[in-house]
């Protein structure tokens, strides 16, 4: 069972939120208050400039956070995602924490780690391996013992430079219950027959480490869709680009997942809204394509699962979904065939779900900023 928290400065939702150093801007979105920012003493002491190995010295950035609602969850979690859209300005950084309610008490706040576009100002990159009696964070992931009933999420701004401050469009919460499974929705056909012009672009053609970049390649793909939709030619950005600026230095990969829809989100000012969501079933996806919204979704698979796939087997993979045949399978680009005039591949739908599986029916979903999704795309906690 998939469900998705998501606060936004379009609802309004972070007038809600409890405030320290930060204020709201006529647009409802978060940003440091001048007037009431602290410099010391910092929680997360550990802010390092790329190319040194020391940390920022104390009062030579100031923050604010803002923490959210407790949200109660219906049916309850033990598996979530974080994600956000943030504009982060040379010389500022933002970062995540999450709690969850676990049998009445609250978990510690659970350390996402740092982000920013920019990358000269800090280096980006997930929390150190977090792990208590509760749970535990893998990269991108909190991965919990007991199933919580609630969550809270706070978001840190950071600025060193005076005056400049990072903006927080929106913050969301993929969950899932993994005890329990929805049952695969009937599709309505809708999208059946409709293939989305999604470019090609294959992650092998960029040795020695286009190998690992399935996500990176795949956000590149639907950034480049979205480009020539709105007119937006900084959308348009080269696979190795799309790679640096979502690396995490922790984790010494571009797979980061809340991190690569952050960097979507962040280009053109915020022209796209981009979040990491769970699905329930292909039903949900095909009320996006039909509404000329890509995704992306996170597969694995062995030997003989996978019909047409250009590799044997993977323990994780990013394509993107960009239609469905007129018999309901599921047409892709993915980025592992050897040159982008070979991604489109079509692959067996209930096949396809299997693969999805392993993440839970993760994926990246990007759409443009002040259009809503779809009804019934997601299921959203309210």
């Amino acid at each position: 069972m998939a469900r998705i928290w998501r606060k936004s400065a379009q609802a309004r939702d972070f007038e809600r939120f409890t405030r320290q150093g930060t204020t709201l801007t006529a647009e409802g979105a978060l940003e440091l208050d001048g007037a009431t920012v602290r410099s010391t003493p910092d929680p997360f002491p550990s802010h390092t400039p790329p190319g040194t190995q020391t940390p920022l010295p104390a009062g030579s950035y100031v923050f604010g956070s803002a923490v959210s609602e407790e949200q109660p969850i219906s049916g309850g979690f033990d598996n979530v995602v974080p994600s956000f859209d943030a504009l982060t300005p040379p010389g500022t950084w933002v970062r995540l924490t999450l709690a969850a309610r676990v049998e009445g008490q609250w978990t510690k706040d659970y350390d996402f780690g740092v982000w920013a576009l920019d990358k000269d100002t800090v280096v980006r990159h997930s929390g150190e391996r977090q792990e208590d009696g509760h749970g535990k964070v893998l990269t991108d992931t909190l991965a919990l013992k007991k199933k919580a009933d609630a969550l809270r999420m706070t978001v840190w701004l950071f600025s060193s430079k005076p005056g400049v401050s990072p903006s927080i469009r929106a913050l969301s919460a993929a969950m899932t219950d993994t005890s329990r499974t929805a049952p695969e929705e009937t599709s309505d056909r809708r999208a059946w027959g409709t293939v989305l012009e999604v470019p090609g672009r294959s992650q092998l053609l960029y040795p020695p480490d286009g190998g690992v970049w399935c996500s990176p390649t795949s956000v590149s793909m639907i950034l480049a869709y979205w480009g020539k939709k709105l007119g937006r030619n900084e959308l348009v950005v080269p696979v190795p680009v799309a790679a640096e600026y979502v690396y995490d230095q922790v984790y010494q990969g571009t797979g980061n997942w809340p991190f690569n829809t952050a960097y979507a989100s962040a280009l053109g000012e915020g022209a796209l809204h981009g979040l990491v969501a769970r699905f329930d079933s292909f039903a949900q996806v095909e009320r996006l394509i039909a509404e000329g919204i890509p995704v992306s979704i996170s597969i694995a698979f062995e030997k003989g699962e996978l019909t047409g796939s250009p590799m044997t087997r993977s323990d994780g993979h990013l394509i993107v979904v960009k239609g469905f045949t007129p018999e309901g399978d599921v047409v892709c680009n993915d980025p592992a065939f050897p040159n982008d005039e070979s991604v489109n591949v079509t692959y067996k739908r209930q096949e396809l779900l299997r693969a999805w599986d392993h993440s839970r029916r993760s994926a990246y979903v990007l759409w443009p900023a002040g259009t809503p999704l779809p009804p019934g795309a997601l299921t959203f906690v309210q």
